[in-house]
């Protein structure tokens, strides 16, 4: 008969195995029988059993990469191989192999973590502070105070607002430097936030468009602090139907009713404060045909080419302006002859209305960034009226000017260019 081969096995594999038996056991038991003591204080002890796995585990990855355990098996790298063999995700994975290297370097909090003492999220914090400090210190033990004070904090501080304290971590455990440089450490963060600030927005063809973000903590805070202002329970007392029950109105703002107070933030910018684009206002322009707007059902059209319903349009049509699209908001002519050479608000959304893009054959430039172009020119005689205006984009507008291309007006109202040779 073979004997168990466990016997045979590692330390480490040992346990392991028991440690999974026992706490499968523990898990599957029923917990009625504990007191509320019990509850509570084995609640705690999970927690800190939790952090123990987790650096027994990453202690694992370490030494899995040392021993190149994602090249040996044809991957890309260890936590590519350990991804797979988990099932999580590569970028979670990656993430947790840089904590394991890192904590290779910084035996107190790798200590701390064996111990239960602090969360992987508390020794990520610490570990990633105490890596970034700068190379020059005069006093090289100032990285080691650090890390201890950190170490110390993290007794009784969440993961969030231990990395708050860990921004300025050198004024604490080295005042005579630690001012100056923090200071210049978080104008750096800034600078690098606002020049990485970027946004996508992509529509799902439901009617909704999802969006990612990365923005600066400043403009965050700005942000959320005015979505707060319209998700707040007085505000919502003041705009809600009054039959909704009082309950329903003060709760805390959820994501639902954030989503709602930034659709709302955005139906009410002041389209007067807003920068020009392509002339005008930076405003969004629906046509809809007078009986859709007074009780039809047609839906109108936005200028990017979108829908909205009848009823939508009504809703809006209560705190817009409305502009005619014959004559422009208070009767303003479209036609303006020679008074001037730039084409008025009126023209330009007159323009936009009838020319949606850009003119020139094959291009879909959208006509609220399009210059609006003369085709005979004023500078010749030519009027600043409709009949003698097109939306170009920036690069067919410097092209209809280049003496090294030649235009065609095609019957489609088009135009396209050649090359003159």
């Amino acid at each position: 008969m073979a004997k168990d081969s466990r016997h045979h096995a590692h330390t480490v594999c040992r346990a392991v195995a028991k440690s999974r038996r026992k706490t499968h056991q523990a898990a599957t038991a029923e917990l009625w029988s504990m007191s509320d003591e019990d509850v509570e204080a084995t609640l705690v002890e999970a927690s800190r059993l939790r952090a123990q796995a987790e650096a027994l585990e990453l202690r694992l990855v370490a030494e899995a990469d040392r021993r190149q355990a994602g090249e040996r098996a044809g991957a890309t790298d260890t936590a590519s191989w350990w991804a797979h063999h988990t099932r999580q995700e590569r970028r979670v994975a990656k993430s947790r192999t840089r904590l394991a290297e890192s904590l290779d370097r910084h035996a107190p909090t790798s200590a701390a973590l064996v111990e239960g003492a602090i969360s992987a999220d508390h020794a990520r914090v610490i570990t990633s502070c105490v890596d970034r400090l700068p190379e020059d210190l005069d006093d090289p033990a100032i990285p080691a105070r650090a890390e201890q004070h950190l170490l110390a904090e993290a007794a009784h501080l969440d993961p969030k607002t231990l990395a708050v304290l860990a921004k300025h971590v050198l004024t604490v455990v080295a005042p005579e430097i630690g001012e100056a440089r923090d200071a210049r450490a978080l104008e750096r963060e800034e600078r690098e936030a606002r020049a990485g600030a970027w946004l996508t927005m992509c529509p799902d063809g439901k009617g909704s468009v999802r969006g990612k973000f990365s923005i600066p903590e400043l403009h965050a805070a700005m942000l959320h602090k005015t979505l707060l202002a319209y998700a707040a329970p007085k505000h919502q007392a003041a705009t809600q139907d009054p039959d909704v029950e009082r309950e329903q109105v003060e709760r805390r703002p959820s994501p639902e009713r954030m989503g709602d107070a930034f659709c709302e933030l955005l139906e009410r910018l002041p389209a007067d404060h807003l920068p020009k684009l392509g002339g005008l206002n930076a405003t969004l322009v629906v046509t809809i045909d007078v009986e859709s707007l007074m009780d039809g059902l047609a839906p109108g059209m936005l200028d990017d080419g979108g829908v909205i319903s009848a009823a939508t349009a009504r809703r809006l049509a209560c705190e817009a302006d409305l502009i005619p699209a014959v004559l422009g908001s208070r009767s303003e002519l479209l036609d303006l002859g020679r008074k001037t050479r730039l084409f008025s608000g009126a023209q330009r959304r007159g323009l936009n209305l009838a020319q949606p893009t850009c003119t020139a054959d094959g291009c879909d430039w959208p006509a609220h960034l399009c210059h609006a172009h003369h085709d005979h020119p004023w500078s010749h005689g030519g009027k600043t009226n409709l009949t003698n205006a097109r939306n170009l984009c920036p690069r067919h507008h410097a092209r209809v000017h280049d003496p090294a291309f030649e235009t065609t007006h095609l019957p489609d109202g088009k135009v396209a260019f050649h090359r003159r040779t």
